[in-house]
């Protein structure tokens, strides 16, 4: 059902931009809780945990061998001993070892009964069916006690840890071939304009190469989310409408360009018509001002600015957190405090984020804005590992600290 909430404003007039930090709390407040789903094991890389895992065993589940040796008495250390057996990994030898013998042994074999230590081969001499171990060593040492590490029944990852290849292997390990996850969003992703034209096809004149559908659904794999790219829609009510119809059937839908107040910037016109409320349009960013978000029930819909660098940065600060709440992870870029090495541009009325590559001195964190020519100029982006935050009618000059966003 559609979210009945009452338009933000009326189609045709601009509302009153808000600030960066009063578009974020929006933001988190509009955020539909994070759902759960049952996936398989390798399924569960790079999704939140939505259940503790616990263990369905010990681990070691028996006194295991750290390297390859000798198992033994370690009071029968040092001194020539009888060799009754050799195990290696995988086989549980059925013979005890007792005062005056022991028996070879590889890494990771279970220990035999009546050994107390394992002697690395490096410190013996073998000899037919004796072996002289060269140097004494204490009970309990090279071996890996039964329930070491973990006991049955225990906790091994806790509900919203992030899954990594780490967790993949401690949950092979305690069994979990199936595991409950926080469910990673479907989006849909186009871009609109009449100038946009694929980036197979030679731009003819008044055109250009449609990035920025490439560039969103870029970031959403490095958050690892997929993204349905919807052809380009024209500057047509109709068209647009279709288009937005089908992304809508996704959980986020996200469209670049044609959310300014312009006699051609019809999306937000368009979102409307197919039952998207707004809840905020005009963000005091530079470069990013004509951002759009809205809702339909438990689908949201972002409308980015049409610029290649507004679009990524409105992506970065507002996008990406809202995406990583709605599957239960923290995917917010760091923020840190750096020493400018330069002045900052001309002062505006918005927040300000410049391209700019930070460095580790031995002072502290240095950041060096980087010359650019706008939100058109993504060649730019390219040198940077971080933007350089300006607050509102804010002079930064050479030495002064301030914050920065790390890329």
């Amino acid at each position: 059902m559609a979210n009945r909430r009452a338009p933000l404003y009326h189609v045709g007039v601009k509302p009153p931009p808000i600030t960066v930090d009063e578009a974020r709390r929006r933001l988190a407040a509009e955020t539909p809780s994070p759902l759960e789903e049952e996936v398989a094991l390798l399924d569960a890389a790079g999704a939140v945990l939505a259940e503790d895992v616990v263990s369905d065993l010990c681990m070691p589940p028996f006194d295991r061998a750290m390297m390859d040796g000798y198992a033994l008495i370690a009071s029968d250390t040092p001194g020539e001993l009888d060799v009754i057996d050799e195990i290696p990994a995988g086989r549980r030898s059925s013979k005890v070892v007792e005062r005056g013998r022991c028996a070879k042994i590889m890494t990771g074999a279970p220990l035999p009964q009546g050994a107390d230590a394992v002697q690395q081969v490096e410190k013996t001499s073998a000899a037919g069916p004796r072996v002289r171990i060269l140097e004494a060593v204490r009970p309990g040492q090279n071996v890996a006690p039964r329930a070491g590490e973990l006991r049955e029944g225990e906790t091994v990852l806790r509900r919203g840890h992030s899954v990594r290849p780490v967790e993949i292997a401690v949950l092979a390990t305690v069994g979990r071939t199936r595991v409950r996850v926080y469910r990673r969003p479907r989006c849909a992703m186009f871009s609109t304009g009449d100038e946009l034209v694929e980036p197979s096809v030679r731009p003819g004149p008044g055109q250009i190469r449609n990035s920025n559908t490439y560039a969103v659904a870029a970031q959403l794999r490095t958050m690892g989310l997929s993204c349905d790219i919807l052809p380009i829609a024209r500057d047509d009510l109709h068209e647009l409408r279709a288009r937005i119809r089908d992304g809508l059937s996704r959980d986020v839908l996200i469209i670049s360009g044609g959310v300014s107040a312009g006699d051609w910037d019809l999306v937000v016109p368009a979102l409307q018509a197919e039952g998207v409320s707004a809840a905020l349009h005009q963000v005091q960013i530079k470069p990013g001002r004509p951002f759009f978000f809205g809702r339909r029930g438990r689908t949201v819909a972002f409308g980015l600015p049409g610029n290649p660098v507004s679009s990524f940065v409105t992506f970065e600060v507002f996008v990406r957190p809202f995406l990583g709440r709605m599957m239960g992870a923290d995917t917010t870029r760091r923020h840190a405090r750096a020493r400018l090495t330069e002045a900052l541009p001309k002062t505006v009325d918005r927040a300000q984020y410049m391209p700019a590559v930070v460095t580790d001195e031995p002072d502290g964190p240095r950041v060096r804005p980087l010359p650019w020519r706008g939100s058109a100029d993504i060649f730019t982006v390219t040198r940077a590992n971080a933007l350089a935050i300006q607050p509102p009618a804010t002079a930064c000059r050479a030495g002064d600290i301030v914050e920065v966003m790390l890329l």
